[in-house]
């Protein structure tokens, strides 16, 4: 794991003053989010509209799969894609853990309404790795 910028500004204070920001969006530049949310990163690349797209891929994907394994409520989509972790604008804290692999909770929560543990995980464990793979392995 590389070391933040706070880190570093501890180690050489000199190097690296504390008020270091970036130019284009004024965000400091230490927080990993900064990656997926200032369009200013590789905008040949445009990583935050990659992960914008691939957001609602996944959302999109795990509607699909639930719905086809189960019949569901007419609410199941739209309370699905209501919840915080599919909320790539600003983008919240359980978005970033999906794009880093993690389940969040209150995700894991609404699906054990409807699915045992062991359907959610087989179901889920594939179109995350997909959302992964379409987020950090290059064509």
């Amino acid at each position: 794991m590389l070391p933040t910028l706070t880190t570093l500004q501890q180690r050489k204070p000199y190097l690296y003053p504390p008020d270091w920001l970036c130019p284009q969006c004024n965000t400091a530049l230490e927080d990993i989010n900064h990656l997926w949310t200032c369009p200013y990163i590789l905008p040949e690349l445009n990583p935050c509209l990659t992960h914008r797209k691939e957001v609602v891929k996944f959302c999109d994907d795990c509607i699909t799969a639930f719905s086809s394994s189960k019949i569901l409520p007419d609410s199941f989509c739209a309370d699905f894609s209501a919840l915080d972790c599919w909320n790539y604008i600003t983008p919240s804290d359980s978005c970033l853990w999906l794009t880093r692999g993690l389940l969040p909770r209150h995700l894991t929560d609404f699906l054990k309404a409807y699915f045992p543990l062991s359907v959610i995980y087989k179901v889920i464990s594939p179109l995350l790795n997909d959302f992964q793979l379409e987020l950090y392995v290059e064509d």
